[in-house]
């Protein structure tokens, strides 16, 4: 295992990063109060103004954003919807195509991107704007 890699999140929360291998990670986030920790292996992004974590849940073919430390979880999109059709989501580890390029923007929408090899060679982007996806 590799060692981790710490990072102060915000004021409440520390995101410690650990990888075991390719695609193997996880994402852990350490709070003040112990009983505010929270986890994931299906990272993807997290907005450090409002705990608003998006991960996937490759299981059930969908990318899901919830706030850290709360069970309700909202469905943003199924990851077998036509609109990934081009898009290469690995059957295990759907976060990977969209991890290191996604983000919040200065709204709170996050931005979902995957940057990828089209079939002749050429860099592809697929882009989605999801509004306030934690309901706040």
């Amino acid at each position: 295992m590799k060692s981790p890699v710490i990072k102060r999140l915000n004021d409440d929360y520390y995101h410690v990063k650990i990888s075991c291998g390719s695609p193997c990670q996880g994402h852990d986030f350490i709070a003040r109060s112990k009983q505010k920790d929270d986890a994931t292996s299906e990272f993807i992004t997290i907005n450090a103004k409002n705990n608003c974590l998006i991960e996937t849940d490759t299981r059930k073919n969908k990318i899901t954003a919830r706030q850290l430390n709360l069970d309700k979880t909202y469905t943003l999109i199924s990851t077998k919807n036509h609109i990934f059709q081009q898009v290469p989501i690995w059957e295990i580890a759907q976060y990977t195509i969209f991890q290191r390029s996604s983000y919040f923007d200065q709204l709170g929408n996050l931005v979902l991107i995957a940057n990828y090899d089209g079939d002749n060679g050429e860099k592809v982007q697929f882009k989605k704007i999801f509004p306030n996806p934690c309901g706040l």
